[in-house]
């Protein structure tokens, strides 16, 4: 699979989930991290991930993030387990989202930034205040 199918198939996933109802924001924070929504915004209306969003997207879901270099003339069964093996990334990307996204404590968590010591004084007073 190219890195723009992949783009493609992640949009796609993304814009079913909010069309069916999903925050944009509780999906970016789920993938991305919470301070990235401008980049999210510019992903759902068409821009493609470079490396560095995609790696810290598929690592977010419990993937690790290779690239694999073949010859253009490459064995057909060595491009069947490439796709089938994204496929199955794709697939379970879903399903770990819909799990994720009708779990508020998992909800809350990734939409709270997570950048440094203002951050970690903003989380304490705000469980203090909603005790």
């Amino acid at each position: 699979m190219k890195v723009e199918n992949i783009n493609g198939a992640l949009r796609e996933m993304f814009q079913e989930m909010i069309d069916g109802g999903a925050k944009k924001r509780h999906v970016c924070g789920l993938t991305l991290g919470a301070q990235n929504e401008p980049q999210f915004e510019g992903f759902v209306k068409g821009s493609d991930f470079g490396i560095k969003p995609l790696q810290r997207l598929i690592n977010n879901m419990g993937y690790n993030f290779n690239i694999i270099i073949v010859p253009q003339d490459v064995d057909n069964q060595v491009t069947t387990f490439i796709n089938e093996t994204n496929q199955e990334f794709l697939d379970n990307c879903k399903a770990y989202l819909v799990d994720q996204l009708s779990d508020e404590n998992a909800v809350r968590s990734a939409t709270i930034a997570k950048t440094g010591i203002i951050a970690d004084v903003s989380n304490e007073l705000f469980s203090e205040i909603t005790k």
